[in-house]
Order: C-alpha cells, then sequence, then structure tokens
C-alpha cells in the first residue's frame, strides 16, 4: 500500500470523488469555519446510541455517524459500504482491508482544512507528524549511505575512552545520549547557536557527540572537548581525581542550560535588531514618502505592523530574564543543608510571598523553554500544616532530580522506621508526612504564636525524565562510608501515588472520616530546607503560596495540578548507573536501553549486551525513567 491509499478506495473514488471526503473532513473533522463548529455539535452523533464519542466514525458513502467497535461495524455488515472516517484525527479506514490507509491527496485536502480551521479559531497548528517532502524524498533516495536500522542494530552504541578516572563521566553521557527526546532534539539540529558563542558552547559539542554516535561508526569515542568545556564551566569538576557522578549529571544539566538560554538571548536579540533596523528603513521610506508633492500620509497599519514586530522580538526576550544565572558554579550541584530549627527557609519563603503580593503573579516565573527544562524539570510540592488551626502553606519547587535517603529513618512513623527496601520504599519515605517537632516551630499568622506543624512532599508536576539519586554515600564529622544496601528498582514505575492531587484527595478523605472543620490562615509558607527536601536539586528560586485544605485554586501556580483523570504517570525504566567499590576507590558503570527489550552494558569503551535480569539485579546509584505517554499542548 503506497500513497494512493488501497484499491477499494481507487474504486470509491472512482465512483464517488473526493467530494464526500472533503465535506465530511471540512465539517466533522476540522471544522473549519464557525458555522460547521455548529453542525458538528447539533449533528455529529452516533445514531445507534445518540453519544458523540469518545471516537466516531462517519461512513463515506451515505454519511452515518457510529461509535468505534459495534455500532459502525453493524452499519458496515448492513450496507456494504466499506470507506469511513475517522473524525478525532481525520484518518481513512477501509473495513475490506480492515485498516487505516494513506492517501496524499487525502491528505492535502486535510492539510489545507487543518490550517483553515487554525486561522478561524485563531491558532496555532497543532502537533502534526513530520512527513517528507517531495525534494528530500529525492535525497534520501538518491542517498547511498541510508541506514536501514533493525533490531540487533549497533547504530547509537559506541565505547568512551577513560582520560584517567572519567568514568563518571562516561556513564552520564551514555544515559544522556539515549534519552529518546534529547536524541529527537539534537539529530533533528534544532540547537541553533551563534558564531561567536560555539566554540565555547557545551551544547554544540553534545550535538556533534549525538552525530558521531549515529553515525555508524564502531570506534570508541575521546570525550575531552567536552571534559575540558565543563572543567571551564564548572570549576568545582576540574582536576584529574575521581568525581561523583550525580553531581556530573546536575552539573552538565546546569551547564547545558545556562548555554541553551545564552543561545536563545543572543537569538532574540539578533531578531529585535533586525527588527529595529526594518522598522528605521521602514520609517525612512515613509519620510521620503512624505516629501514628495500629493504624497498619502502613512497609514497606521505601517506603524501597527512595525510595533508589532518589535513586541514579538521582545516577548522572546522576556521568559528568558525570569531564570537568574546562579550565584556560583556549584549551586546546582549542592543539596539544602538540613536546618534543624527550619527559621532560614521560612524567612525566605515568608519573604517571597509577601514580596509579590502587590504584583501580577508570573505563570512561570522559574522555568525557561529550554531542551533541558522540557526534558528534566519537575515541580515539588512541600505542604507545612499549622496542627494547632489545621492551615496549610504550599511551597513549590522545581527539580532536576530526587535523592533519596537509604538509612534508617529518623522517626517509625507509618512502618517505615528501618531502612527501605525497594525504590517504592524511598518514594513513600519521600513523601511521607513528617513531624517536625518542638525544636522546629513555625509562627503561625492565625495562631499568632509559634506553633508545632508538619510537612509532607509531593510531586506538583513530573517531568518527561524522572531521574533519582539514590543516596549510597554518606558522608559525617565521624566517617565517610558506602551504602551498599539492595534497593530494588522495577522496569515500570506508575507515580499516580506520590502526585500531589493524590495526597490531597487523601487528606479530604481522612478529614471528612475525623470530622474536621479546617480554617483558612495566612501561615507563612516554608521552603523545602528539611531532612527530606535536602534530598532533593532545584534549578531555581522558590515560588511560595498559601492555601488551606478545602481551596485547590492554583490558576495562580507555576506548576498546575495535573488532571489526575486525563494525565498519565507511567514511566518506563531506560538507563541505570552503577557504582563499583569503596568510596575511595570505585568504578562507574551503565546499563542503557538500546531499544526496546535490548539492553546493552557500557563500561568505558567496552560495550557488551545484558539482560532486563541484569539491570534489575545491579546495585543502582542513579535511576532513570522516561514517560511512557507524552501529552502535547
Amino acid at each position: 500500500m503506497g500513497d494512493t491509499g488501497c484499491v477499494h478506495f481507487a474504486s470509491y473514488v472512482k465512483e464517488y470523488g473526493y467530494d464526500s471526503y472533503s465535506v465530511v473532513h471540512a465539517y466533522f473533522s476540522a471544522c473549519i469555519s464557525k458555522e460547521a463548529r455548529r453542525r458538528k455539535a447539533l449533528s455529529c452523533l452516533c445514531y445507534k446510541c445518540g453519544s458523540s464519542g469518545p471516537q466516531l466514525y462517519s461512513c463515506l458513502h451515505c454519511i452515518y455517524f457510529a461509535c468505534k467497535g459495534a455500532h459502525i461495524n453493524e452499519h458496515y455488515k448492513h450496507t456494504k459500504h466499506y470507506m469511513a472516517l475517522e473524525l478525532c484525527y481525520g484518518m481513512l479506514y477501509c473495513y475490506q482491508c480492515r485498516d487505516f490507509i494513506y492517501h496524499s491527496k487525502c491528505q492535502a485536502i486535510a492539510e489545507r482544512h487543518l490550517r483553515r480551521e487554525a486561522r478561524s479559531l485563531d491558532k496555532s497548528l497543532s502537533w502534526r507528524p513530520w512527513s517528507p517532502s517531495r525534494l528530500e524524498i529525492e535525497l534520501l533516495l538518491k542517498n547511498p549511505k541510508r541506514r536501514h536500522v533493525t533490531a540487533l542494530t549497533s547504530i547509537g552504541l559506541r565505547g568512551l575512552l577513560n582520560l584517567g578516572s572519567t568514568c563518571f563521566m562516561n556513564c552520564i553521557v551514555q544515559a544522556l545520549i539515549h534519552t529518546p527526546l534529547l536524541r529527537d532534539y539534537f539529530l533533528a539540529e534544532l540547537h541553533e547557536c551563534t558564531a561567536k558563542t560555539a566554540a565555547k558552547c557545551l551544547v554544540c559539542e553534545v550535538s556533534r557527540l549525538f552525530q558521531e554516535f549515529y553515525s555508524g561508526a564502531r570506534g570508541p569515542l575521546s570525550l575531552h572537548r567536552l571534559l575540558h568545556l565543563i572543567w571551564n564551566h564548572a570549576r568545582h569538576l576540574a582536576g584529574y581525581e575521581q568525581q561523583d557522578a550525580h553531581e556530573f549529571f546536575i552539573a552538565t544539566l546546569d551547564v547545558l542550560h545556562r548555554h541553551c538560554k545564552i543561545s536563545m538571548t543572543e537569538l532574540a536579540a539578533n531578531a529585535a535588531a533586525a527588527a529595529a533596523a526594518a522598522a528605521a528603513a521602514a520609517a525612512a521610506t515613509d519620510k521620503s514618502k512624505s516629501s514628495l508633492p500629493n504624497a498619502h500620509q502613512p497609514s497606521q497599519n505601517a506603524h501597527v505592523g512595525t510595533n508589532f514586530l518589535a513586541h514579538q522580538a521582545t516577548s522572546q526576550q522576556e521568559p528568558l530574564q525570569l531564570l537568574q544565572p546562579q550565584s556560583g558554579p556549584n549551586a546546582l550541584a549542592m543539596p539544602t543543608a538540613a536546618s534543624p530549627a527550619g527559621a532560614t527557609g521560612t524567612t525566605t519563603a515568608t519573604n517571597a510571598t509577601n514580596s509579590g503580593q502587590n504584583q501580577p503573579s508570573d505563570p512561570n516565573p522559574t522555568q525557561c523553554n529550554c531542551i533541558i527544562d522540557q526534558i528534566f524539570t519537575g515541580g515539588l510540592q512541600s505542604d507545612v500544616v499549622c496542627q494547632a488551626c489545621k492551615g496549610v502553606s504550599t511551597t513549590i519547587d522545581p527539580f532536576w532530580d530526587i535523592s533519596l535517603d537509604l538509612g534508617e529513618s529518623s522517626n517509625g512513623q507509618g512502618g517505615y522506621g528501618g531502612p527501605p527496601k525497594s525504590l517504592i520504599d524511598c518514594l513513600e519515605r519521600f513523601t511521607r508526612a513528617e513531624h517536625l517537632g518542638s525544636s522546629a516551630k513555625i509562627k503561625c499568622n492565625t495562631c499568632n504564636s509559634y506553633q508545632e506543624s508538619t510537612k509532607q512532599l509531593s510531586m506538583r508536576t513530573l517531568p518527561i525524565v524522572a531521574s533519582f539519586h539514590l543516596k549510597r554515600f554518606e558522608h559525617s564529622s565521624l566517617i565517610d562510608k558506602k551504602i551498599s544496601t539492595f534497593i530494588s528498582f522495577p522496569a515500570e514505575l506508575d507515580m499516580t501515588p506520590f502526585m500531589s492531587q493524590k495526597k490531597s484527595d487523601q487528606q479530604q478523605q481522612h478529614q471528612q472520616q475525623s470530622h474536621l472543620a479546617p480554617s483558612s490562615p495566612s501561615f507563612p509558607s516554608s521552603g523545602a530546607n528539611g531532612s527530606s527536601a535536602s534530598s532533593m536539586t532545584s534549578t531555581g528560586g522558590i515560588v511560595a503560596t498559601s492555601s488551606c485544605l478545602n481551596n485547590d485554586d492554583s490558576r495562580n501556580q507555576p506548576y498546575p495540578n495535573e488532571d489526575s483523570d486525563t494525565a498519565d504517570f507511567r514511566y518506563s525504566l531506560y538507563a541505570v548507573i552503577n557504582h563499583v567499590g569503596t568510596l575511595d576507590a570505585g568504578h562507574y558503570t551503565a546499563y542503557v536501553r538500546h531499544q526496546k527489550d535490548i539492553w546493552v552494558k557500557c563500561d568505558d569503551h567496552i560495550i557488551t549486551t545484558a539482560t532486563l535480569k541484569q539491570v534489575l539485579d545491579s546495585e543502582g546509584y542513579l535511576l532513570f525513567y522516561h514517560k511512557k505517554i507524552l501529552e502535547y499542548e
């Protein structure tokens, strides 16, 4: 089956032409106008059960609407009408082939309708899969070096030379190279950089590495250029001694994020300069025209267009100014130290709340739109509850990864007093409500006194890639040691139980059972400086908001609650970093998922095949999970 559909659709077109398809698609799939949307709302209902979906089909022979499954199948059996249009995505279905078909001319008609729909609704085109143009097809056919990717292909696998205790870098690079969305971004050459900064840009070097990995060559690579750039931009990692892989991972994300931001800023500045030059040229043209006899005065539309270009250039810069540069090279790599009294976090959060009371709320003050934030940034919610009046203070922090304690819990609440045995145990401990105690009282504005409180962490939003750091290296004033306890982790992970909405529902259910009536106080927020929050790494400042348990209005929150009914929180394991040996003399290796159900072990320049059982039986230091289903905005 090529781009002309099937033989059955060819006979249908010979008899009916394309008019029926065009009308049904324009009015009941794409909805090219307000009238089309009105007709769809009134008449696009299943003729069998009267429902509107969730997935409707329209018969192209008699324009009969029916639900997917038994209702549309029954119509086909009675009438033998074999061509139908799926209305949600506008796909052709042939009942004689029992499959969806593709037709290039119908696709061209559908694209025209989608553009008309976008103009009618004054919105941008929704995401569409890439389809090659005629020129691209010719280039692909003429290219003799095209590679056929099979299940046993080695494309994308390269060993990395150890440059002297650089296994910590090699394993992180292998994990990043095998991050699906990051791979797609760099192989599509979406990163743009100015010539002035390209030589020192870490993102350009990572882009080059992706090209090297997927070039088809099999020899090991040397990362000396990447290491030199990391040394220049993260001075605390410079030197020839062994470094911590987790610290290197966070520092790499930090540098990549900053370089993406610089590139975006420079491109926006260039666009602004071009817009200013265009405005000056237009003004000069208007002035020369006005000096001519009988010349018309410049219209308002010319000024509106010029200002719009300048506004567009300015609006591209605005989100880039929201995330300020870090105060030091190690500002992101080091977690916040635990504070017994918690006063520092309280003061910071309270000031953030008070300073923003008279200012308009920015919908997203801590994130930019670079590829690093799009893939790795999530939102961690901290709820502090006053034990006297039950008032809740909510703080939301962005994070790139979550560090999980492996030692014994400080208290035995919730049945997890001993050391955890699995990743689920670690996450349950991390999101369990913790009593702060009498030594960490926080002043409640409603009670007007210092009160004991509890703090609970939960996931406000989840990133596309969820990375977990198992804290195996314990540093204290008495001794430094490595925790080699086996922590089991699953190949498939569901994060739904740890979401803020889920925790909130459980709290409300508990309140209803206990017949509690919460009040609505103004309670100072507490930052993530407690023992649990100290084990996460944040990418920006604290955003503090006040709420109470019966108020879930999140319109002004920088990280809106994800709807648990529609969002999918399932993840698949795709990379595991292991540390073998002691704290003083150790070695890092990585397991990465090369293709579906195919795992490999990366030990510097040596690449060997591995089984899923070997991966899950490994000790585990850094765990990388990728979201199974992505929601497009």
